[in-house]
């Protein structure tokens, strides 16, 4: 879908739950560890991270990530399967809110253009309503145009570093055995 920037991906470790824990807070300054770096270790991420489950938020500029991260650690001993949900935004919720108001705002100016008379009329956007419409209809789509692309840029990257730190491949959703893709 164009604009769309979420990706759930699918990745298949050898190495067990707290290798992978251990593998995200090297590279995650912790929420819960009462805001202190401790650590020479340059972070990526900032986020919670668990034995099953992690939320991350990229907060580095010199790597190309994607800005959110929110997984899942399932499987047991050395087969362990991550279910990641890489986005540009935190939750699918604002995207659809930025839709939402996109759509209202294009019935309106459509009503509008449908009951003028003549479409291309001086006076349309004097009305201030119909202006303010226009304004926020290219705001909309220039933040969804710029998430979006960056998301697009940012996303190999992001896959590649997370292949490298927990030394996984990327699979279908399909391989993920079934029991682990239930929520």
């Amino acid at each position: 879908m164009f604009g769309y920037p979420f990706k759930t991906i699918f990745f298949k470790s050898n190495q067990n739950r707290q290798q992978i824990q251990s593998a995200i807070e090297l590279h995650t300054f912790l929420s819960d560890a009462n805001y202190k770096n401790t650590e020479k270790n340059v972070k990526s991420f900032y986020g919670e991270v668990s034995s099953q489950d992690f939320k991350l938020e990229t907060i580095i500029k010199k790597k190309p990530l994607v800005n959110f991260i929110h997984g899942e650690i399932k499987g047991i001993d050395n087969e362990i399967y991550i279910i990641a949900r890489l986005g540009s935004l935190e939750h699918q919720r604002i995207y659809a809110l930025f839709i939402a108001v996109f759509g209202v705002c294009s019935a309106f100016l459509l009503e509008a253009l449908y009951k003028s008379s003549n479409y291309y009329a001086p006076n349309f956007f004097s009305d201030p309503m119909k202006t303010a419409m226009l304004a926020i209809e290219a705001i909309l789509f220039l933040i969804i145009y710029i998430k979006y692309r960056s998301f697009k840029k940012n996303l190999q990257a992001t896959k590649e570093f997370l292949f490298q730190i927990w030394s996984a491949t990327e699979i279908t959703k399909e391989d993920v055995p079934l029991v682990f893709r239930l929520q």
